[in-house]
């Protein structure tokens, strides 16, 4: 008799990094060894948004419906059948917000909770292993000095930034850092406190950008990291690249993300830890360059700047040490580079520029 399927649970199946992750999960369906999947998303509108753009889908991924992460039992309803592994990746990505409390780190943090705790109450002895998307900046230190590298950050490291620091100055930046950090130290307690029968690994990714799999029926639909690192160069927002800064200055392409979700679900040394996942450096110069020479109709959109000046002025960002991933992933586990991710991206947007009618002349914005 074959073997019964592992079944997966991908919350925030809509978003950018879990529809990754769902295409990375459905390549293995059809092994023995493969996934049954379950998405959770707002709406049944949102999948069939999904499915629009990823037809081949249909009819291999159960989806389930959590209309808001912070109600009371909000996940109660996923757990109608048993899971062997859950990767919660549905938490606000987004830096123009009305209330950086109740805009990200509310969400952040009682969308994680809600979860663990249904998944400790309902999911039985069959749940092997809580995967949450986490992030570099739950690692980094928001204070530090751009200017000054300092000793590359590990696992070990955590950012010294409080809501507190967020919320008095309504800094959306600082309340996305915040938001990770805090939604993560809840979930280290709650492993501490209620010891349950799963284990916990924490992926941690600075800027993700790559190709698109969500649905992106306009320009303002472009996901937050992919908007500021790359089609900000191309819609006219950066006029100058001298006077344009990054929140932050590493990067890791999306599938590579993805890949590594999918992995830490059975990989013996993820278990209890903290990975993080950078792939190298991204600059404002670095993009521009890559664009300019790999897209040369693009020229006219994408502003020259300086091409030897590789970090904005006065900005030496503090590096990664990023050996537990290819400790926990194996020998042949290896990041996509800049160009690579880049190019790719770029390819992505000017495909669903064609889908949105408008023209390199036209601004996407309004």
């Amino acid at each position: 008799m074959a073997d019964k399927k592992k079944s997966v649970l991908v919350t925030g199946g809509n978003g950018f990094i879990a529809s990754h992750i769902l295409a990375q999960l459905l390549k293995l369906t059809i092994l023995p060894s493969g996934y049954d999947v379950t998405a959770s998303v707002r709406s049944e509108q949102k999948v069939q948004q999904l499915l629009t753009i990823n037809p081949t889908w249909k009819d291999k991924i159960r989806f389930s419906f959590v209309p808001e992460l912070t109600a009371p039992h909000a996940f109660d309803k996923l757990f109608d059948k048993s899971y062997d592994f859950i990767i919660h990746t549905a938490s606000p990505v987004k830096f123009i917000v009305n209330d950086v409390q109740k805009d990200l780190i509310n969400p952040a943090v009682e969308g994680t909770l809600g979860l663990l705790q249904a998944a400790h109450r309902l999911a039985g002895g069959d749940l092997k292993r809580f995967v949450l998307l986490g992030s570099a900046v739950a690692v980094l230190n928001s204070f530090e000095d751009d200017g000054v590298a300092g000793r590359d950050y590990t696992e070990k490291d955590w950012n010294p930034v409080t809501a507190e620091d967020a919320t008095r100055h309504q800094d959306a930046v600082l309340g996305y850092n915040a938001s990770k950090k805090l939604a993560e130290l809840a979930a280290w307690d709650f492993m501490d406190e209620k010891k349950p029968a799963f284990d916990l690994t924490v992926m941690n990714p600075d800027i993700v950008i790559g190709p698109m799999l969500h649905p992106v029926p306009s320009p303002q639909s472009v996901n937050e990291t992919n908007r500021f690192a790359i089609y900000d160069f191309l819609d006219g927002t950066y006029k100058t690249i001298e006077d344009v800064s990054f929140p932050f200055y590493h990067f890791v392409d999306v599938r590579d993300v993805a890949k590594a979700h999918v992995l830490a679900m059975t990989s013996t040394g993820a278990s209890n830890k903290r990975i993080l996942l950078v792939s190298g450096v991204i600059t404002p110069q670095l993009v521009a360059n890559t664009i300019r020479e790999n897209f040369p109709e693009l020229k006219c959109r994408v502003p020259e700047g300086n091409r030897s000046q590789v970090f904005p002025k006065g900005v030496n960002p503090t590096g990664w040490d990023v050996s537990r991933s290819h400790e926990v992933f194996g020998e042949e586990w290896s990041y996509r580079n800049l160009d690579e991710s880049v190019v790719d991206t770029v390819k992505d947007i000017l495909r669903h520029e064609d889908s949105w009618n408008i023209t390199g002349t036209q601004q996407a914005k309004t």
